[in-house]
């Protein structure tokens, strides 16, 4: 009789067993299915980010990119179209946190990132923000006296930005001694040369079509990371060198 009741408990703790584990089975499989529903609703998220192009046209929008700190935010979170926080930010930009704060504040007045989601981490809320397009195009055609200083501090800063990046590169990479393999690692090629019009905007044509594509490019987290600056100008020539020599005859 002992031995009766004796298996009897053990069945009926079995039975407990057995639906503690369904149960804990249910619950990850709800969970998965809701990481699965989240990760597919950020690739969504991501795919739409992919296909915005703002062009920025305003004098307060503009002077919001006339930094570096700010260019370099937005071009954190353009790279994968991830959600990031200041803290992840910092790492990225090697810069101190705090310092941050004021620069995405100014990039959310300005409309060019949102918060994306909220977390409280050891008692502190976590703010992971991301931008609002894939690409930001400056056309200051409508406020070219307003926007002058602007536009030239964007560019100065894109161009030290990178400067700066690539040269890091460089000096932590080590050298590769067969030269197809280099190229791989990075290239830098200064162009000039005086051409006919048409060949110039054909060329610019082509260039620009290099560019669309590679903004097409699916974003792929286990890829290469590839960091460029496309720079294409046709130098005016001063108004000295443009005019006629005194007693010159015109043709």
């Amino acid at each position: 009789m002992g031995s009766d009741k004796t298996t009897s408990d053990l069945a009926g703790v079995f039975h407990v067993a057995r639906r503690a584990v369904e149960d804990a089975r249910t619950q990850v499989d709800q969970a998965l299915r809701e990481v699965h529903e989240e990760v597919a609703g950020a690739r969504e998220q991501v795919a739409l980010l992919q296909e915005v192009v703002r062009t920025v046209t305003d004098v307060d929008t503009i002077k919001a990119l006339a930094d570096p700190t700010r260019l370099a935010i937005l071009r954190a979170l353009t790279r994968d179209g991830l959600p990031k926080s200041a803290k992840e930010l910092a790492e990225d930009l090697d810069q101190p946190q705090t310092k941050l704060y004021r620069h995405l504040k100014v990039l959310q007045e300005a409309g060019l990132i949102e918060p994306a989601e909220t977390r409280v981490v050891s008692g502190i809320v976590e703010t992971k923000y991301r931008a609002m397009q894939s690409q930001v195009s400056i056309n200051p055609a409508e406020n070219l006296d307003e926007t002058r200083e602007a536009m030239f501090n964007v560019i100065a800063g894109s161009l030290n930005d990178y400067r700066d990046r690539m040269l890091r590169s460089v000096e932590f990479d080590k050298p590769e001694a067969d030269e197809e393999a280099a190229k791989k690692r990075g290239i830098l090629i200064n162009l000039s040369a005086t051409i006919s019009v048409e060949r110039a905007d054909d060329f610019q044509r082509r260039l620009e079509d290099l560019i669309t594509e590679f903004d097409e490019f699916p974003r792929d987290p286990d890829g290469v990371r590839v960091e460029g600056l496309v720079s294409w100008f046709r130098p005016r020539m001063p108004e000295a060198a443009q005019a006629p020599a005194p007693g010159a005859e015109s043709a």
